[in-house]
């Protein structure tokens, strides 16, 4: 049975930044750490931009909360080893409202972020990834998970992998997509692109256990080796 565990939290700081006046923008920022052991992260946002690093001890994650009239809502939990951060907006879509997530984490944990609008940025995880947005990049760097899926509306996708990944899918309504993975072993490769040049420079194995699938309907894809 799952059970549901409160968050330790440690050095809790808010500190504003600037005044809203008129049609401004108001930023402040909100820092935390998490005690509790965790092993993985889900975001589920609406406009939220996401930044994760990786780093040795507890959780810490700052929020970057940016508005021009009501400040966005946002919550996080623990619920056994996950931890759970969700935005829910202003209440108001015709104001500015959006939250920057910079979030530094053991590398092993997962990651499995969901945003209707804002980039993605993952360097250095080990842990499964998996990233769906409406609206906004997606960037891996140094990744060294076995799995990881990325899907989005619109928005280019740049993957690069220091270790050989066993599934790397990426489908994009509108955007590019580039991945970079080790010529150390040759992959089953599965490329469609309704408008677009595509390039696969990478060893090829329709049998290979490793597997690259990439779907666009706008957009060039460049899939290449690495030493």
């Amino acid at each position: 049975m799952r059970t549901r565990t409160k968050t330790a939290l440690t050095a809790i700081v808010l500190l504003p930044l600037t005044a809203c006046v008129g049609g401004s923008t108001t930023t402040d920022d909100m820092s935390y750490q998490i005690d509790q052991p965790v092993t993985a992260l889900v975001v589920d946002a609406r406009a939220a931009s996401v930044a994760i690093a990786v780093g040795d001890g507890p959780v810490t994650v700052t929020e970057e909360h940016r508005y021009s009239r009501s400040k966005p809502t946002t919550a996080h939990q623990v619920d056994g080893q996950t931890l759970r951060l969700t935005e829910s907006g202003c209440g108001d879509d015709d104001a500015r409202c959006d939250v920057g997530y910079t979030i530094r984490m053991p590398k092993a944990m997962s990651a499995d972020i969901t945003a209707q609008a804002g980039a993605v940025k993952v360097d250095g995880l080990a842990g499964d990834v998996h990233v769906t947005t409406q609206a906004g990049a997606v960037e891996g760097r140094s990744t060294t998970s076995d799995e990881v899926t990325v899907k989005t509306e619109a928005g280019a996708t740049s993957l690069e992998f220091a270790q050989t990944p066993t599934l790397v899918r990426a489908t994009t309504s509108a955007g590019a997509i580039k991945i970079l993975v080790p010529g150390t072993t040759a992959y089953a490769v599965d490329v469609q692109t309704s408008v677009g040049a595509s390039s696969v420079d990478v060893d090829q194995d329709p049998s290979s256990e490793h597997r690259i699938e990439v779907h666009t309907d706008v957009g060039a894809v460049e899939i290449e080796s690495v030493p």
